[in-house]
């Protein structure tokens, strides 16, 4: 066993002496340097696909809100107007429009908290 032991040692001594002579650290931190942009270029990337994410879903948000906004005064103008019959059905446009803004507004309000 000690032989197998010693022998070992003497190899894996051989091993990081032939590594260490190969090693240049300059080219190294090269090499580091180049796979750090690589992934800094990466991040950035990221960032712009999430940024333009949260535009699309603010606008969607934005919309949706309008939308209902608009149908809620069309059943109040329809009311005031006396037509019990179109009343209820922007109504149910409405409750579309919303039930979609409220769908997609707390992932706009957790992006625009973050």
């Amino acid at each position: 066993m000690n032989l197998f032991e010693r022998f070992s040692r003497v190899v894996k001594s051989y091993a990081n002496a032939l590594i260490s002579s190969v090693e240049d650290p300059e080219k190294i931190l090269e090499q580091i340097v180049i796979e750090m942009n690589s992934d800094l270029t990466k991040m950035l990337q990221a960032t712009a696909q999430v940024l333009a994410s949260q535009k699309l879903l603010e606008n969607k948000y934005k919309a949706s809100k309008q939308s209902s906004d608009d149908w809620y005064k069309r059943a109040q103008l329809a009311l005031a107007k006396g037509d019990e019959d179109l009343a209820p059905e922007a109504l149910k446009r409405r409750k579309s429009f919303f039930v979609g803004s409220f769908s997609c507004s707390p992932v706009f309000f957790f992006t625009k908290c973050a």
